[in-house]
């Protein structure tokens, strides 16, 4: 079974005032950690989704290289997260993805663990149309998404992300895993976020 993962990195930064992917953390980039460990994961390919006029360098060298990492520039995302995840999925179907994970670029503590637990539940369960991550009962990226909603998924526009078709009856469809630390899925938006960030990393040591 083949699946991918979709990381969405095409966001303003509005809210940061500065390319918060770019943000150092010691030797590497706040964008490049969850990277690491989607590149690290088993994952088949991992597609990440820059705005045009994105170089890239926040991404490492080794990392670009990797076969298995694809960069696509998405020409519409400044209409909203939709649309690069929209890119994300095109490419998926295209390729012959059976599922795709959804992550996004500015959650730095994702797991391997977390990766890995919703791979595994579509393989053990092919009939899901959806495994989520959730914390205090709230759906959180990573999540991962079947091939049979990528119809679905491409409908969405705007700033309506994939969450958006994870409520009511379609729950029941699909399975949501726990994540017992809130911190695994914390998300840099602020220059306070990224203050806080750098307080936890120093007490998580290892990030995957």
């Amino acid at each position: 079974m083949k699946i991918v993962g979709v990381y969405l990195a095409a966001g303003k930064s509005s809210r940061m005032g500065s390319h918060k992917l770019a943000l150092p953390v010691g030797s590497m980039t706040l964008g490049s950690l969850a990277l690491e460990t989607a590149l690290e994961s088993s994952l088949d390919e991992v597609y990440v989704i820059t705005k045009v006029c994105d170089n890239a360098d926040w991404i490492p060298v080794k990392m670009k290289e990797n076969d298995r990492c694809k960069i696509i520039k998405c020409t519409a995302s400044h209409e909203g997260q939709s649309e690069s995840l929209r890119c994300g999925i095109e490419q998926a179907r295209e390729n012959g993805a059976e599922g795709v994970i959804v992550m996004l670029a500015d959650q730095p503590f994702i797991t391997l663990q977390m990766i890995s637990g919703l791979i595994d539940c579509l393989k053990q369960n092919p009939a899901l149309k959806f495994a989520a991550t959730t914390v205090d009962q709230s759906i959180t990226p990573p999540v991962l998404f079947s091939s049979s909603i990528y119809g679905d998924l491409m409908k969405l526009r705007g700033d309506r992300g994939a969450r958006a078709i994870l409520r009511g009856s379609f729950l029941q469809k699909g399975r949501l895993l726990p994540c017992a630390d809130r911190t695994l899925v914390f998300d840099v938006d602020t220059k306070d976020d990224y203050e806080t960030f750098n307080e936890l990393k120093s007490v998580l040591i290892d990030f995957g």
